[in-house]
């Protein structure tokens, strides 16, 4: 894939919350990551010149934009309610030769709502067509996308590295078993679906910390550390973070092999 560069300007929608789009605690975080893993494919195929997020690498195999890591940021949960505009501007950089990252800023009825980053690579599946073993590669064709803003990321890619290199206590905690469903968890290419993570991450916690499951979602971060194939079997270890009130760490792992790294922060 060869890359070029322009200045390009967000893309800007609006959405009337409704049911769908609106949870138990306010905004759906399943609604916005689905609906903005969606935005952020489609402006990939937007700057490919193509008129579908369908990718193929140059032997003619199906190429996926994988997450790499997802922030995202609440400033003002209350405000996500049926019946109101929300607003998303989104804009699609270049983090570098193999990743990419999405911004997208939420607005609420004119009034800022919060914000979410999404950084990609690009895979395949590898012969045995295993998810453990998915393959980075590049697409072909030409990718027109501006490298990234100095500081735009708001320190989400250090973070993030802090994050998958952190080595967790796999005896500290609390552990559940929360093995995804594959009716419901996985995408249209076979794998765990993005905004299936912090959705077992928050069945853990429903299920080993009542109190702060019941809160409002304020901040998260996801580090994506691997995929799992349908029936193998997911643990999460949940501990709660000493030095900053209202939050947790949670561990997804599959037969001792780590597939993601959660932070959460929730307001009662």
């Amino acid at each position: 894939m060869k890359h070029e560069s322009f200045s390009n300007a967000p893309r800007v929608a609006q959405h009337r919350l409704g049911m769908a789009e609106c949870g138990w605690r306010g905004l759906s975080e399943g609604w916005l990551l689905r609906h903005l893993g969606d935005v952020h494919w489609s402006q990939i195929a937007q700057a490919m010149g193509q008129p579908v997020a369908v990718f193929r690498d140059e032997a003619g195999a199906p190429v996926y934009a994988a997450f790499c890591a997802i922030g995202i940021d609440i400033a003002q949960p209350l405000a996500a309610q049926p019946g109101v505009v929300l607003t998303i501007a989104s804009r699609l950089q270049r983090l570098s030769t193999t990743r990419l990252i999405s911004f997208h800023d939420l607005s609420v009825e004119d009034a800022t709502f919060g914000k979410v980053t999404m950084i990609t690579t690009f895979v395949r599946h590898d012969p045995t067509g295993r998810n453990a073993q998915i393959q980075r590669v590049q697409p072909r064709g030409v990718l027109t996308v501006p490298m990234m803003d100095p500081d735009a990321d708001a320190g989400l890619v250090d973070e993030a590295t802090r994050l998958a290199r952190q080595t967790p206590d796999r005896k500290a905690g609390l552990q559940a078993d929360v093995t995804p469903c594959p009716t419901t968890d996985f995408n249209a290419a076979g794998l765990l679906y993005c905004a299936s993570y912090p959705a077992l991450a928050d069945r853990a916690e429903w299920a080993l910390s009542r109190a702060s499951a019941q809160g409002f979602l304020t901040r998260r971060r996801i580090v994506f550390l691997g995929n799992v194939d349908a029936a193998e079997p997911v643990t999460a270890r949940l501990w709660h973070d000493t030095a900053q009130v209202g939050q947790h760490h949670i561990t997804l792992s599959s037969r001792d092999r780590l597939i993601a790294q959660i932070t959460t922060q929730k307001r009662v």
